[in-house]
């Protein structure tokens, strides 16, 4: 990946629906050369989809809260997984190191309903026991990963202006 890939790549993490040739003006290459290469980072897996940001207290879902889970040591894993994907609250679920199994970022519409969800992971078999922090705020979060520079080199392929850009 050089640094003309890694400059779309911080374009589109910025606005996914710049157009080929916006993204072109800005970085010097035509559409249809950032358009190949928008292609083969898709084809590499550095692009996984497009969607749109969607607030989740707009639909109703005012109560963001973390769940860390313990699982049975006697449990399924794959069943217990299934479980967690069964359940629509649970936006993201991390497999983690330490005391627990997985932290579980889940959205509720109010503190009953949050206590519904809860209810629902623990009558699993499957889970020993849960921890639950409620979020007060979320000063930032979504946050895209930046692409990081490469070594700068003499005669780099894909240069691009000094700004930035």
């Amino acid at each position: 990946m050089d640094r003309t890939d890694l400059a779309i790549l911080r374009i589109l993490q910025r606005d996914g629906r710049r157009t080929y040739a916006e993204i072109g003006g800005e970085i010097g290459l035509t559409a249809p050369s950032v358009h190949d290469r928008v292609k083969k980072l898709e084809a590499r897996g550095a692009i996984r989809g497009y969607s749109a940001v969607v607030d989740p207290t707009a639909l109703g879902y005012g109560v963001l809260a973390f769940i860390s889970v313990i699982q049975d040591a006697h449990a399924d894993w794959d069943q217990l997984l299934a479980d967690f994907a069964a359940i629509r609250e649970i936006e993201e679920c991390h497999h983690i190191a330490g005391e627990e199994d997985y932290l579980l970022k889940v959205r509720a519409r109010d503190t009953g309903d949050l206590a519904r969800v809860l209810r629902t992971i623990t009558a699993s078999p499957r889970v020993r026991s849960t921890r639950t922090a409620v979020v007060f705020s979320s000063p930032f979060e979504g946050r895209p990963m930046p692409p990081e520079e490469p070594a700068q080199t003499e005669g780099a392929a894909g240069a691009y202006r000094s700004d930035g850009r």
